[in-house]
């Protein structure tokens, strides 16, 4: 049940739409990936927990675009709301469109697929996620910019960080504090200061050359 969940309680008490706020605050305070007057691009923003943070964090000169097909319930002036479905072939578009064509500061991911309850099917769904969420950031992330993306652990991970490691300053694979997780196995991959174009692509190559 989620009142008997700490965190969901803390949440409602401190005016935030879910725990995933904490997530964040605990990602920020040790990695500092948001500052005032960022743009900010959050994949995945409903109800809205991680959305609330990043709102706060940029204040009033920056700006959070929230995308999501589900209601986004959370609401402040400098957000901006966009229904839209990653997966659609023109997204990516839409994306830079609703940013004037001008690249985010950050890119933040914090979606999941429609779960199955099936370990290894769920695994892949959430790694085709995570793909396109960097094919997205390869569009609308400037150089110097911050991802962060949710993934679930398993092997596979490794050759998506490859290529993160090669297209930012600094990878990191970070846990959540292990009394926010909802899965044991819920990691965020964190890119800060990208350095290179076609990320996405790389770890196409990657993933080839391990596996075809």
């Amino acid at each position: 049940m989620r009142m008997s969940d700490p965190w969901y309680r803390l949440a409602k008490q401190e005016g935030y739409p879910s725990r995933a706020a904490y997530k964040l605050l605990y990602i920020q305070e040790k990695y500092g990936i948001i500052r005032e007057g960022y743009t900010i691009v959050d994949i995945g923003s409903a109800p809205g927990g991680m959305l609330s943070v990043e709102a706060k964090l940029v204040g009033s000169k920056g700006t959070v675009l929230a995308i999501d097909t589900k209601e986004i319930k959370y609401n402040a002036n400098n957000i901006r709301k966009l229904s839209l479905n990653i997966f659609d072939e023109e997204s990516p578009r839409v994306i830079a469109d609703a940013l004037n064509w001008k690249r985010c500061d950050v890119l933040i991911s914090d979606a999941s697929p429609n779960l199955s309850g099936i370990r290894e099917l769920d695994t892949i769904k959430q790694l085709d996620l995570v793909l396109r969420v960097i094919e997205i950031s390869d569009l609308i992330l400037r150089n110097g910019g911050n991802l962060l993306v949710k993934a679930y652990e398993c092997r596979e991970l490794m050759d998506i960080e490859k290529g993160l490691k090669k297209g930012f300053s600094l990878y990191k694979r970070v846990k959540p504090p292990p009394s926010t997780w909802k899965r044991n196995s819920e990691v965020y991959l964190m890119g800060l200061e990208k350095i290179r174009e076609g990320i996405h692509n790389l770890i196409l190559t990657i993933i080839e050359r391990n596996h075809g």
